[in-house]
């Protein structure tokens, strides 16, 4: 998908895709970002979350953060308080609020995430392998000093 100013389906093949520090296939696929729609507000990206995977607690300066579960079961940390989170539920995440998230089903647990305003895809491909190929084998867990930095609106605790 390449379009830059207009109205546009995104499919399930488009998308920037990048391996994730932390458990063996943690990946991410920017869906909607700068990178591809001009003048958006919003960074969209599907957050495929192995099991036994986990976000660890931050926060966002200055971002709103919406989580939709399409498959496997979770639980989301907000402020303190645990909540369970499965297919179809939904999660707004306020600034300044913090959260975690991790995968407690068998299988992974797949979110859409939108974020506004725009920032973290840089972020999220700064820490990442790039997943060049759409069936690729998962890299064994990794980590990059700096996924464990403030960059980019993130604060990790």
């Amino acid at each position: 998908m390449n379009n830059k100013s207009k109205s546009c389906i995104v499919s399930d093949k488009d998308g920037e895709a990048f391996w994730q520090p932390g458990v063996k296939g943690n990946c991410i696929t920017i869906k909607v970002s700068p990178w591809n729609i001009e003048k958006t507000n919003h960074t969209i990206f599907l957050h495929e979350l192995p099991k036994d995977g986990q976000v660890l607690e931050h926060f966002h300066q200055n971002d709103e953060e919406i989580f939709i579960c399409l498959d496997g079961e979770g639980i989301i940390m907000i402020n303190g308080k645990e909540h369970a989170f499965k297919q179809h539920d939904i999660a707004y995440i306020a600034p300044l609020c913090k959260h975690s998230i991790k995968t407690i089903s068998e299988i992974s647990l797949k979110l859409m995430v939108i974020i506004s305003p725009t920032g973290l895809e840089d972020r999220l491909k700064m820490i990442g392998i790039p997943k060049t190929v759409r069936n690729s084998v998962a890299p064994e867990k990794f980590e990059f000093a700096i996924s464990n930095q403030n960059t980019h609106g993130v604060v990790k605790n």
